[in-house]
């Protein structure tokens, strides 16, 4: 017995990284990709996606003849759409109404009309009671954003959304919910809050509307790495029943999570190069990359520079496997920005860093408290013998 499908949900978001791809200067398999992308407009009569979002960029000139095949198919599916409506209007209830709205909504959302759509799942959410039915209708307008890169859309749907919860809802839709925000920080570069909402919904998620697990497996593996402390990447990531069985489903990820957690800074660099290219190939980090690459740096170097009063610049060159003349260019950057304090030593060659260690100054300020709570007692033993 087959198994059975889960429903397919609008729009496709693997459809929308496809196009991003295409878009890239450095696109692989272009041509099968394309190929891909036509079938899924063919198939669903994604009109209004075709001409105006692949042609003639990144499909080439539009194929008229598609064209027309695709706006009699849409003519039919809407005309069936409209009589349901006004059947349901003239001669059924409330909730038949909404559903041939919702229907009408869906059908705009599948063919890529983003406006239409839009107006479609207002109108359905004005015929709408229940909490989680209006949460759904919110979910998918927010997922229409994020499928056509309108971040102040699924801000504004974000917040609708927040106001709807505070009357009701159930802990999926919560979680869901969570996912879609986290998407939103993660294109802001909230990353430290993103990372965290990732986090939370970690051993519930079910968003795969939105992304697939393991996508969101790599995303919070990045944004934890860029943004949080070892011992939550230690307790969340490393030790991560969830994110252990699907981590190996994007390669190199695992082995560059490990090697910086474990300090093997040579093999965090041999691993950086594949991810900064799966950064660079998706749709939503692509335009953080090279924030990541300078901000994923200076961590290691942080890391690296907490254990040594003084190090030779040729012997941390030779930890992460290049030359003292790039650890040299690197530190010096950091170093005039502000994000490090330590200095180099040009005449013996030395970086003497001055990295503050949050454990000694622990140790010092509980020295001090104590100090003090010693001169306490002795004033207190005085005045009482007296």
């Amino acid at each position: 017995m087959a198994e059975d499908k889960p429903a397919e949900t609008y729009p496709i978001h693997a459809l929308a990284q496809k196009r991003h791809m295409l878009l890239s200067d450095k696109c692989p398999d272009r041509e099968k990709l394309k190929a891909e992308v036509l079938a899924t407009v063919k198939e669903k009569a994604m009109l209004p996606y075709y001409e105006k979002y692949l042609c003639p960029s990144p499909l080439g000139p539009a194929d008229e003849a598609l064209k027309a095949e695709m706006k009699k198919s849409n003519e039919a599916d809407l005309a069936k759409i409209e009589e349901k409506i006004k059947d349901a209007k003239e001669n059924l209830g409330d909730m038949e109404v909404r559903d041939a709205l919702i229907a009408k909504a869906e059908f705009f959302n599948r063919i890529g009309d983003k406006d239409a759509a839009i107006q479609a799942y207002q109108d359905a959410f004005e015929k709408t009671v229940g909490v989680g039915g209006k949460l759904d209708n919110i979910l998918t307008v927010i997922r229409i954003a994020f499928f056509f890169d309108d971040h102040a859309l699924a801000k504004k749907e974000i917040d609708r959304a927040k106001v709807e919860l505070g009357k009701g809802g159930d802990w999926e839709r919560r979680n869901k919910l969570k996912v879609y925000e986290g998407i939103y920080l993660m294109n802001s570069r909230s990353w430290k809050d993103a990372a965290t909402l990732f986090l939370n919904v970690m051993p519930t998620f079910t968003a795969l509307e939105l992304v697939e697990f393991k996508d969101f497996v790599f995303y919070t593996v990045i944004l934890t790495m860029v943004s949080l402390d070892r011992p939550t990447l230690r307790e969340k990531l490393v030790s991560s029943p969830e994110v252990l069985g699907s981590i190996k489903e994007t390669p190199h990820l695992q082995d560059f999570m490990e090697s910086y957690f474990h300090c093997k800074y040579k093999s965090m660099m041999e691993h950086f190069v594949p991810i900064i290219d799966l950064v660079r190939a998706d749709r939503y980090l692509s335009r953080h990359c090279r924030h990541f690459m300078r901000i994923m740096r200076l961590n290691a170097y942080r890391q690296f520079l907490a254990s040594y009063r003084s190090v030779k610049l040729e012997a941390m060159a030779t930890e992460f496997g290049v030359s003292a003349a790039f650890i040299d260019a690197e530190l010096s950057s950091f170093i005039s920005s502000g994000k490090l304090t330590c200095k180099i030593d040009k005449v013996g060659e030395i970086i003497e860093s001055n990295e503050s260690d949050n454990r000694s100054q622990v140790y010092v300020e509980i020295i001090k408290q104590g100090d003090l709570l010693l001169n306490r007692m002795q004033k207190l033993s005085g005045a009482l013998d007296m």
